[in-house]
């Protein structure tokens, strides 16, 4: 920011005058008509002889009347002189913006400037921004050519806080400064926020901040969107206008937006969307790219464009999108799986419309995307009933199915260990756990297990003969406000095999059972189940609480759930009433439905993470850093190649916890912002990629409607112009008036007289 003024008054007479040197050499000029009397009186000799007495005694009786008509000639003559200076100094008046004649000691012009995405909307080989830049130039040239002691502020409404220029005096220095820095202008990447830079000029026209001596002059120069100057919609807008309006020197709304055809055509990529959970390596991964159109005529044949770090860009073709609609282009990555997948490099995706003519603003045409790779979705498999005996215990026919063998990948990591871990292992390493048949859970091991739920976490609690009921009724249901949905009625079934229950699908479209639709549901018949927990499921659920939804029952003697899904916090909760080995059934053995419903159990699960790290621009960059892993100190690389240090700090309230947090706030570019982090380990250091993309509501460029804005103020004295207009004549130079003419009247006339007044001595004396 510059600012602070200087003594911009050393020459008073530059209020006056256009050239005050000629109106100084006009005073000086009335020397010349004194000089030239006196070399006159000078120019005879007396000589007395008698003949003289008789006339002098004569001219002593019209002595007075004589000095007098020659003083009133050599005072005309003067003021010929003056008069001839000042007309060559084109003397002028100032009166404010407001109205009033020197209302203050000076005037300072502030501009408020709309910097927003739409400002660069090109139409006619020109932009918003560069008519409004051309515009300021003028004014400020204009104001410094005629000396005027003026002040300049300039605050652009993506960042108003912090002025460009604050105060600043327009002297010869300060305005080659202004006119170079607004040649450089350019439109900010986060959205503009109008309304916030009112509320500071509001707080400038404060008295209190200067005691009432300064006039100001107010210009908010913009393209006039709807979005932004819509009256129904920005009320808060048009009041703090109608309060500037009443209290400032003058209130200019100056347009530099474009009428022609064509000037609200726009294409804009919406989003980027990962389709799957996670993003795993060697497995194919998909994304959706959308487009809307936000202009009046339908696009066809449209090229949408996705790279992949440095491979070669996919294109893909829309047939059509109509006027206000969206479609969308396929993409399927398959991203490379190198030999250490202990931690892969994030890699940079980046979606872009191939540039059509009828696309005004091409500012939004990329969108960008941080494909956070992993080796595989994180699996974590509590055993209840671990066993060394091949095919004993609880999760190994689970295993077999998570992670089958052969060429194929399942995009699963699995870990499987006992509930003994679950008080000091760091969950948030995990998508999906499996509690299967466990006893029961120590109250730290609960506490953090529904913290991680909360957090988003997808928790399959699946029953067995090992769980004590009375611990999962007190202390994981607890009344509905648990992580057991239903309540446990005792193990049923025949404990001898001898009957059984089948598999009976309460939603096959829900994503679990989704394939076994139509001609899949008889790879469900062969499945027979001996025994299970009898359950209840509540019809209405306790204010507060998410109502279950039951998938899937048993059907045989009784009807009882099977798969009963619910949700707690952020996260789900699936519970499965029997259990997933050979004691309680067959399942197992029926490999082709048990491994189709455990892959997309486990993946319907795990929480959507293929999308993180992308925020807007001007956003919040945060991220969870875990103390035990890595090092509080990192740095960002933005996208300007600026790599600046971060901290990790704990959240609030949670000082003792390992888990602290990371914020950057610096992000007012597009683009990708890397942060690297450095394991305790001593290992090398690892990237976490964010991507940071443009509010796509700047992309609506349809203009409010001109009658509608005079409407809204018409009761204030604010005045709407163009940004060609010549503000100057209007306020920017204080209403300026010259008076040249009437000093060239004066003169013509004052001649006039001095001819005849001169005739007059003659022919009288």
């Amino acid at each position: 920011m510059r600012g602070g003024r200087g003594n911009g008054s050393s020459d008073r007479m530059g209020n006056f005058f256009v050239s005050p040197l000629l109106f100084w050499a006009g005073l000086i000029g009335m020397a010349l008509p004194i000089l030239i009397h006196l070399l006159n009186k000078r120019r005879f000799r007396r000589v007395d002889w008698a003949a003289m007495d008789f006339l002098l005694q004569a001219q002593k009786i019209n002595k007075r009347r004589v000095k007098l008509e020659d003083f009133l000639l050599l005072l005309m003559r003067c003021l010929i002189m003056a008069l001839l200076g000042m007309l060559l100094a084109r003397p002028f008046l100032t009166f404010d913006a407001g109205g009033g004649l020197f209302k203050a000691a000076r005037h300072e012009r502030v501009i408020l400037l709309d910097d927003s995405l739409s400002m660069n909307a090109k139409v006619g080989g020109t932009t918003p921004l560069t008519e409004a830049g051309k515009a300021v130039t003028n004014w400020i040239t204009t104001l410094a050519s005629n000396n005027a002691d003026d002040s300049f502020t300039l605050l652009l409404a993506s960042r108003p806080e912090r002025a460009v220029y604050r105060d600043e005096p327009l002297t010869e220095d300060a305005v080659n400064q202004i006119l170079e820095d607004v040649k450089q202008l350019e439109v900010a990447d986060a959205a503009s926020d109008l309304g916030k830079g009112l509320t500071e000029i509001e707080e400038m026209l404060d008295p209190a901040s200067d005691g009432g001596a300064v006039n100001r002059i107010i210009y908010v120069v913009s393209d006039f969107r709807a979005r932004d100057w819509s009256p129904a919609s920005e009320k808060e807008t048009f009041a703090s206008l109608k309060r500037i309006g009443d209290r400032a020197a003058g209130l200019y709304l100056v347009d530099a937006g474009a009428t022609a055809a064509g000037a609200t055509d726009n294409l804009v990529i919406d989003e980027i969307a990962a389709r799957d959970k996670a993003l795993i390596a060697g497995v194919p991964s998909e994304f959706e790219v959308t487009v809307r159109n936000l202009g009046t005529s339908a696009v066809t044949d449209l090229a949408v464009r996705l790279t992949a770090g440095e491979m070669l860009p996919l294109e893909r073709t829309i047939e059509r999108v109509g006027p206000g609609e969206t479609a969308g282009a396929t993409f399927t990555f398959t991203f490379a799986r190198p030999d250490d997948l202990q931690w892969l490099e994030p890699i940079r995706l980046q979606a872009e419309v191939v540039p059509e003519a009828g696309d005004a603003l091409a500012d939004d045409n990329v969108r960008y995307f941080p494909a956070r790779v992993k080796p595989g979705l994180e699996v974590l498999l509590i055993d209840g009933d671990p066993s060394s005996q091949y095919g004993e215990s609880e999760t190994f026919f689970m295993q077999k199915a998570l992670a089958p063998r052969g060429r194929a990948l399942s995009g699963l990591n699995l870990t499987v260990m006992d509930d003994s871990e679950l008080e000091t292992l760091p969950l948030g390493d995990y998508e999906v756990i499996y509690l299967t048949n466990v006893f029961r859970l120590e109250d730290t091991a609960r506490e953090r297990l529904e913290a991680w739920v909360e957090d988003g976490g997808g928790l399959v609690m699946v029953l067995g003969d090992e769980i004590d009921e009375e611990s999962y009724q007190n202390d994981l249901h607890r009344g509905g406000e648990g992580l057991l949905p239903v309540t446990l009625a005792g193990i049923r079934g025949d404990e001898e095999a001898e009957s059984w229950a089948v598999i009976d699908p309460e939603d096959v479209t829900h994503p679990v059972l989704r394939l076994f639709e139509g001609d899949g549901s008889p790879l469900l018949e062969g499945v027979k189940v001996f025994q299970w927990w009898g359950s209840a499921v509540p019809e209405k659920p306790e204010e507060g609480q998410a109502p279950a939804n039951v998938l899937a029952y048993l059907s045989g003697e009784e009807r009882v759930p099977l798969f009963i899904e619910s949700t707690h916090g952020a996260g789900r909760v699936m519970t499965v009433t029997t259990s997933l080995d050979l004691d309680w059934g067959n399942w197992p053995t029926e490999a082709a439905s048990y491994l189709i419903v455990l892959q997309e159990l486990t993946r319907y699960m795990a929480p959507k993470r293929s999308d993180q790290g992308v925020f807007p621009v001007g956003g919040v960059l945060t991220h969870a850093l875990e103390l035990t892993e890595f090092r509080p100190d990192g740095s960002v690389l933005t996208p300007n190649g600026s790599n600046l240090p971060v901290r990790a700090l704990p959240k609030a309230g949670g000082e003792q916890s390992t888990t602290w947090e990371v914020r950057f706030e610096d992000t007012a570019k597009r683009g990708f912002y890397e942060m690297e982090l450095t394991p305790t380990d001593g290992d090398e250091p690892r990237g976490v990629l964010f991507a940071a993309n443009v509010d796509t509501s700047e992309s609506a460029l349809e203009r409010v409607d001109r009658r509608i804005l005079e409407e809204a103020l018409a009761d204030s004295p604010i005045k709407i112009l163009a940004a060609n207009t010549a503000l100057m004549e209007l306020g920017a130079n204080k209403a300026r008036s010259e008076y040249w003419r009437w000093a060239l009247y004066v003169l013509l006339a004052f001649l006039c007289l001095e001819l005849l007044y001169g005739w007059w001595l003659g022919v009288h004396r």
